[in-house]
């Protein structure tokens, strides 16, 4: 609990309040943003747009493209492929990225998650070695291998290619991989470099599927908060609708560990996900093997994901113990330390996989960077972990050491080595050193600093409705992007409690509906009761439910015990811009729509709020939203109205309406007959002022042939996908091949069934109407008098061979592109397909 913290800036109301109705946002998540250095309207939409459209495309990545012909070259040649991940919750979400892709492509590769007791951190050449041996021609790295430079040697001269894809720092020399895919290498256009393992694993699979992965969203969100990565740019794309994902749609490993963990998936935030379900899977590789988590995250079986997860939480459990009694032991020898500039402690015989929790909570206490190392009592090697603080780059700091280290990686916040126990008291030299030469970057964030500080009015008016509000807005919290901190200035506060089995667990009454919270400051209880109203608090805003009542909740993270005169003290600090984002938190520009931010990849033309719009608010929309496209006849503005509503307000001019299903041309036909809707290009007649795309075509091409003839200045976007349309295009390969499971599963299924049945699978009636029509034309099912059975006796064929299932493939691509990609993205998919 910190006792000084930076006070908010003093803002101008005025320019709040204004900016705030442009922006048609609460002005208080405008102060906020403002405090943090957001002081335009641009700058404020650049950061809450969330548009999947505007991430970084997998071409930006070098050696991306060459690494997805090798494996098309290894699926070909039925080579053996193995990925070889990591032990913590982001290299096994790394790891079920792969598998579930290479699923998706029929394939069932194999996979490796190395032993963090046996196999240590990073690349192993053991284990490189065996590989080889059982015949491995591929290997693919996850979240790690941009540091195995004999081991990456060995493999490819030993006729074992090694494509590797890492996010961790580079080092002097990259190994001579067949290549290298890593956001940051000196030949990358990535505007943005620090994604999660994860997240590279996700750009590997959208370079393999063609299309952008959204059902692998949940994996890429998961190992992104779990490697506690910058929720900036990029990875605030991936986060934001990976947690929408896991809340609409779960995979079954999901499901059963949160069931155990008593996590509401329809709710979940990325706090949940942080403290809830990443260390339950971290604490498989902390205690034993973390390949049951690749299994819980890639299975299809209601069964095998609640095993595995009464296991997962069974260890976690026994994690929970370990912790406790290393950080004990630590404490102890710190005990009648002075306070140091920074800690290298070390035992014998630690639990090693609960050394970087131990070395966090060390940080916290002590806010310096901190080692924690287990000292092997037969062999006297000194394995580790270390975290750092503020903006001190730990992994720099120890770079010019590493010649003492037989095993050292990581990145600026946090560390994993090996060294001989004879060399430690040299670390813990250096690293003092290191820390004393660099005291500003230590103290540069570690300290606590106010967003706003509430008024006492403004703390009255605090509800559930408006907390809500600035996390859907400001949200996904986390690192690079705090929730925010509150200041609460000398209340009223009516009741201060020390509460729990322990008491360690302090709780404030201010009002019947507000209530405060602090978890191992129960011994504050009597100096604030003593205290009355002269203390200031900081804390961030949340809400608790129970017994069917929702009060607002204050997480207290700071308190100042103020004299009767007194201000509180952080109110005399000189105010501060807001931190920019430390290096490795590069600022990314994007282009940005005028309207409040949306999740475009869970839109629909249909049920956008802009649906109310008229015309001429289309247009003030549309200035905001258009590009310019030369097409080999002519010269198109292009205006993007995807979140228009498909209605009389866009159908009521003398334009040109192209629908591509000829259906919908008859029924819109019959419904607005004074305007002129076409299906097919022969039916292009005269130059008109403007032409409106209505739905989106089936393949790329019957849009292309369009653009190749028509004559008009002014082309309207607007993509209609009907809901049935959506949900089957939302289906992908491992669901099918699920589906086909489960109905091979049953002796037959009654029509009057089959409702109960898509339930059952997770599907919609849709889904499961297009799977039957896909497994009908491979004569794998078939229905007999209103039955639906299994022909157990079909040959075996892939679902390629089904022309439903091809064409759906093609609709797929035309959606992701067309619908969901910005207009830039479009142009260029057009003229490149």
């Amino acid at each position: 609990m910190q006792d000084k913290w930076t006070a908010p800036k003093k803002l101008d109301q005025a320019e709040v309040a204004n900016l705030a109705a442009a922006l048609n946002l609460p002005p208080l998540i405008v102060a906020i943003l403002m405090n943090r250095g957001l002081t335009d309207a641009a700058g404020i939409r650049a950061f809450l747009n969330v548009d999947l459209s505007q991430l970084t495309t997998p071409d930006h990545f070098h050696d991306l493209d060459r690494a997805v012909a090798r494996i098309e070259q290894a699926l070909d040649d039925n080579e053996k492929i193995t990925v070889y991940g990591d032990y913590d919750a982001d290299g096994v979400t790394s790891v079920a990225i792969l598998v579930d892709t290479f699923s998706a492509l029929g394939v069932d590769v194999d996979y490796y998650v190395p032993s963090r007791f046996s196999d240590g951190y990073g690349p192993n050449l053991a284990r490189y070695q065996e590989l080889v041996a059982q015949g491995t021609k591929l290997l693919i790295t996850v979240d790690n291998g941009i540091t195995g430079v004999d081991e990456v040697a060995y493999a490819q001269a030993h006729g074992m290619d090694v494509i590797i894809t890492d996010h961790h720092d580079l080092p002097a020399q990259l190994p001579e991989a067949y290549a290298i895919v890593h956001p940051r290498h000196p030949q990358s256009t990535c505007d943005f470099g620090y994604f999660a393992g994860a997240g590279v694993a996700f750009y590997l699979a959208w370079g393999l599927l063609g299309d952008m992965p959204v059902e692998l969203l949940d994996l890429a969100t998961i190992g992104t908060i779990g490697d506690v990565m910058p929720l900036v740019a990029d990875n605030r794309l991936l986060v934001a609708a990976g947690i929408k994902q896991i809340q609409a749609d779960p995979r079954l490993g999901l499901t059963a560990l949160a069931e155990l963990a008593k996590i509401d998936l329809t709710q979940i935030d990325a706090r949940q996900i942080a403290f809830g379900i990443v260390p339950r899977l971290n604490s498989l590789g902390r205690v034993g093997s973390a390949r049951p988590a690749v299994a819980l995250l890639t299975t299809f079986d209601d069964q095998a994901a609640a095993k595995i997860a009464q296991d997962v939480e069974q260890t976690n459990r026994q994690r929970q113990d370990l912790v406790t009694e290393v950080l004990a032991q630590a404490q102890t020898q710190l005990a009648n330390e002075p306070t140091p500039k920074a800690i290298v402690v070390a035992g014998s015989d630690w639990a090693e996989g609960v050394l970087g929790i131990v070395a966090s909570r060390l940080v916290d206490q002590y806010q310096c960077p901190t080692l924690v190392l287990s000292i092997a009592g037969e062999t006297g090697v000194a394995k580790g972990s270390g975290r750092s603080v503020g903006e001190f780059d730990l992994f720099q700091a120890l770079a010019d050491y590493q010649t003492h280290f037989q095993k050292f990686g990581g990145h600026a916040g946090a560390v994993g080595l090996s060294l001989d126990a004879t060399e430690i008291a040299g670390l813990r030299e250096h690293l003092q050193n290191a820390a004393q030469s660099q005291s500003t970057a230590i103290t540069a964030t570690s300290g606590l600093s106010a967003d706003y500080a509430l008024s006492p009015t403004e703390v009255a008016s605090l509800t559930p409705e408006l907390i809500g509000q600035l996390a859907t807005i400001l949200g996904p919290f986390g690192e690079k992007n705090p929730e925010p901190n509150f200041m609460f200035d000398q209340l009223p506060w009516q009741q201060w409690q020390a509460i729990g089995k322990d008491q360690q667990t302090l709780k404030g009454v201010l009002t019947p509906q507000i209530e405060a919270l602090a978890f191992r400051a129960g011994n504050l209880a009597p100096r604030l009761r003593q205290a009355g109203s002269q203390v200031a608090l900081l804390g961030s805003l949340g809400t608790n439910t129970w017994q069917s009542q929702t009060k607002v909740q204050i997480m207290i993270n700071g308190v100042q015990f103020l004299t009767p005169a007194a201000t509180p003290k952080s109110a005399s600090v000189q105010p501060q811009e807001s931190p920019q984002p430390a290096n490795p938190t590069p600022t990314t520009t994007r282009s940005t729509a005028p309207s409040a931010p949306s999740n475009r990849a869970s839109e629909s033309p249909a049920s956008t709020s802009t649906s109310e719009k008229t015309p001429g608010q289309a247009s003030a929309l549309a200035k905001y939203n258009t590009d310019h496209w030369q097409w080999p006849q002519q010269q198109f503005e292009v205006v993007d109205c995807r979140r228009l509503h498909l209605g009389a307000q866009m159908l009521q001019h003398p334009w040109t309406y192209i629908c591509f299903d000829s259906r919908l041309s008859q029924r819109l036909g019959q419904r607005y007959q004074q305007v002129n809707f076409i299906s097919h290009p022969d039916q292009l007649t005269t130059p008109t002022a403007a032409t409106v795309f209505i739905d989106l075509p089936r393949q790329v091409s019957q849009l292309q042939a369009y653009l190749q003839i028509l004559q008009t200045p002014r082309l309207y976007l607007l993509f209609y996908t009907a809901p049935k349309r959506r949900e089957q295009l939302k289906l992908q390969i491992p669901q099918l091949r699920a589906l086909l499971k489960e109905i091979y599963q049953q002796p037959a299924i009654e029509q009057q069934q089959l409702t109960q049945f898509a339930e059952h699978c997770r599907l919609t009636p849709a889904q499961l109407d297009f799977g039957i029509r896909v497994f009908s034309e491979l004569n794998f099912v078939k229905m007999d008098k209103d039955r639906l059975v299994a022909n157990r006796q079909a040959v075996k064929q892939p679902l390629t061979a089904s022309a439903t299932f091809r064409q759906q493939q093609a609709m797929q691509q035309a959606y992701q592109q067309l619908a969901l990609g910005s207009l830039q993205q479009v142009a260029r998919f057009l003229k490149q397909a």
